[in-house]
């Protein structure tokens, strides 16, 4: 296996999902003004929920409105409320969830599940033993991915007006979300990053399609590797068993698999990430022209860094400028850059108590450091040596926004500012394996014991949280799950997420085709399949 291969994936994190009562179609709802929870046909901000994971071990989970972070609970009787989120206190067991294949369960009611009676001609979330329209977690959020034809060096591409098309660029229309439909199966839905209800879809008769908000089966994909030496994995089609192909003019679904059906997944951050410091807002620069690592509290090409696995724990930070060297510390302790790759150049990442990670030079077991004037390595191991990695996202903008910009006179203005998300970049941790996360599982957010001393189930990284307007960001990391269930953080500070890789049951493995699939491992890594 090529180190250098291995792909860190880039997640949105935590995960967020719309929680739906599928025999009526109806998702439940929370006014932010009083916390009232109702039942409603929309799929707008209101209905949007996150699923903060509180106990590793239980699977225990919080289940917080977006827009007002208010937290799902249930009453002594069963009856669903929401109660204010209290930064450093541990949620009792009335808001407390487990989700399993997909099924929310209340832990206060030994876990019957979330349902809806019907009072009065009305429905009305509650949680009873006679439920028999339950709600089902919708997930919206996943693994953000480049799907680029080896056989034509293009990419998928949804632009201005959400219509599908190849491009040669390596922009936001071309970066794609995989969502795990999240019901046991190997099934994933496919969604435009920049216009996030624009769904991947596919008809009986081989039209390839994206529509609003469609999760039907036509909008339902498997992907896997059909062979170990193919370039590329295969998009089949759920429900018609059909692949997606583009033959140089469209997209179109074959029947068989060709070099026209080979599909090249990669992480939409392209490894590249800012490293900041936790307690000043500033980051790891590399000036050229002087051949030296300097303090910046800037975030341009000199502050980005494209981060590589090198094995055993290990690895090296690259400077993205034209020519870019590594980050290395000399025998003498000193902080520079190099063309040459040694021991120098390899890091260890630890986790930091202060909401971060820490970066060791491996010869010197010595920390990365910035008092916020300066950069040095050092023997403590404090916040001045806590730091998080920023994933770096391409600059997008949907329709909606151009429309909105054009009205002011400032669209060419709105052409290179990056579209608002939060995205967590994933970086393999203690063993640097190919494994990630099932994209929008469950299983973000959680780590065990068995996963990290396997020494290949763990993956940290740092998000990048910015404001729901454009212009208006801030970027940071979510913290553990504790600080998560906080609500994250905006601004330049955070911290670090361990994320356990979740694997699938024999059953599962053994299900369908004999190709290779993504069981435990990011898609981006779909190169170490098994």
């Amino acid at each position: 296996m090529l180190l250098r291969e291995i792909q860190f994936p880039c997640v949105e994190n935590p995960p967020s999902c719309f929680l739906t009562f599928s025999d009526v179609w109806t998702h439940l709802s929370c006014n932010p003004s009083d916390g009232s929870t109702f039942m409603s046909k929309n799929r707008l901000g209101w209905e949007k929920w996150e699923i903060i994971v509180q106990d590793h071990n239980t699977g225990h989970s919080l289940i917080k409105h977006k827009a007002s972070s208010r937290l799902l609970s249930a009453d002594s009787d069963g009856n669903i409320y929401t109660q204010e989120a209290k930064d450093g206190t541990v949620a009792d067991s009335s808001a407390l969830w487990i989700i399993q294949e997909n099924i929310v369960r209340s832990v206060a009611h030994s876990n019957l599940n979330l349902g809806a009676i019907n009072t009065r001609g009305d429905l009305t979330p509650k949680v009873s033993p006679d439920n028999k329209n339950h709600a089902i977690v919708e997930y919206i959020t996943g693994e953000l991915c480049f799907f680029s034809s080896p056989d034509h060096d293009r990419r998928m591409s949804c632009g201005p007006m959400g219509k599908m098309s190849m491009s040669p660029n390596w922009k936001g229309w071309e970066v794609f979300r995989i969502i795990d439909v999240g019901d046991g199966s190997r099934h994933v839905r496919i969604t435009s990053w920049t216009h996030d209800t624009k769904v991947l879809c596919h008809a009986d008769q081989g039209r390839v399609f994206t529509s609003n908000n469609e999760f039907g089966m036509q909008s339902k994909w498997v992907i896997e590797r059909p062979d170990d030496d193919s370039k590329g994995v295969a998009v089949k089609s759920a429900h018609f068993g059909s692949y997606l192909s583009y033959n140089g003019e469209s997209f179109v679904m074959e029947d068989s698999i060709d070099k026209c059906t080979l599909w090249d997944i990669s992480s939409a951050h392209q490894q590249k990430y800012y490293l900041s410091s936790v307690c000043h807002d500033k980051r790891i620069g590399y000036d050229n022209s002087k051949d030296s690592i300097y303090c910046s509290g800037k975030r341009n090409e000199w502050e980005a860094w494209q981060i590589n696995s090198e094995g055993d724990g290990l690895v090296s930070f690259k400077s993205c400028v034209d020519g870019g060297k590594y980050l290395i510390c000399t025998n003498g302790g000193k902080l520079k850059a190099s063309h040459e790759w040694n021991g120098e150049a390899l890091w260890k990442l630890e986790y930091s108590p202060h909401g971060g990670i820490f970066i060791i030079s491996r010869n010197h077991d010595w920390h990365l450091s910035c008092d916020g004037q300066r950069l040095d390595i050092s023997p403590s191991k404090g916040i001045g040596q806590t730091w998080i990695l920023e994933p770096i996202m391409p600059s997008t903008i949907s329709m909606d926004q151009i429309t909105m910009y054009s009205s002011i006179g400032a669209a060419t203005v709105a052409l290179s500012v990056a579209m608002p998300f939060a995205i967590m970049g994933i970086i393999g941790g203690m063993g640097f394996t190919a494994g990630g996360i099932s994209a929008g599982s469950i299983a973000a957010g959680m780590m065990s014991a068995e996963a990290i001393a396997s020494g290949g189930g763990v993956a940290a990284g740092g998000t990048v949280a910015v404001l729901q307007s454009i212009g208006a960001s801030g970027l940071g990391a979510a913290g553990f799950a504790g600080a998560m269930g906080a609500g994250g953080v905006i601004g330049a500070s955070g911290g670090v997420v361990a994320m356990a890789v979740m694997g699938k049951s024999e059953e599962q493995k053994n299900e369908g085709t004999s190709s290779s699939s993504n069981t435990n491992m990011a898609y981006c890594n779909w190169r170490h399949w098994e």
